[in-house]
C-alpha cells in the first residue's frame, strides 16, 4: 500500500485508537516494504502507537479526537509530499518541520 493510500483511508476514517490502530500497522508494512524511507514510517508509527497508548482506555471528545485527526494528517501531507518528490533534502526538510510542528504543539501523540 502506498503512503498516499494509507493518508487517504486515515483521514476517511472516524476518528479514534482504532483508526491510529491501522495507521500504525499500515506504517510497520511501510517500512518493511519501503525501507529506504523508513525514517518518515517510523516517525509516523511513533506518533499513532503514543496516541493508542494515551487515549485506548479512555474517553476523549469527538472534538479532541477530530482536532488530532486534522493535526495527523497535516503532517503525513507534508511528508508525502516531501516522499513525492524523491529528494533527500526535501524529504530531510519535510522530516524537521513536522519534528519542529510537533515540538511546538499540545503533543497529544
Amino acid at each position: 500500500m502506498a503512503f498516499s493510500e494509507v493518508i487517504n483511508k486515515f483521514a476517511n476514517s472516524l476518528p479514534g485508537t482504532d483508526t491510529y490502530v491501522k495507521l500504525r500497522q499500515a506504517m510497520q508494512q511501510l517500512i518493511q516494504d519501503d525501507p529506504s524511507n523508513a525514517a518518515v514510517y517510523f516517525l509516523i508509527f511513533g506518533f499513532a502507537r503514543t496516541y493508542v497508548m494515551l487515549y485506548e482506555d479512555q474517553e476523549v471528545s469527538p472534538q479532541f479526537a477530530e482536532d488530532n485527526q486534522k493535526l495527523m494528517v497535516s503532517y503525513l501531507n507534508i511528508l508525502d509530499s516531501a516522499l513525492k518528490k524523491e529528494d533527500a533534502a526535501s524529504l530531510y526538510n519535510a522530516l524537521n518541520r513536522v519534528v519542529n510542528e510537533y515540538e511546538n504543539s499540545k503533543k497529544v501523540f
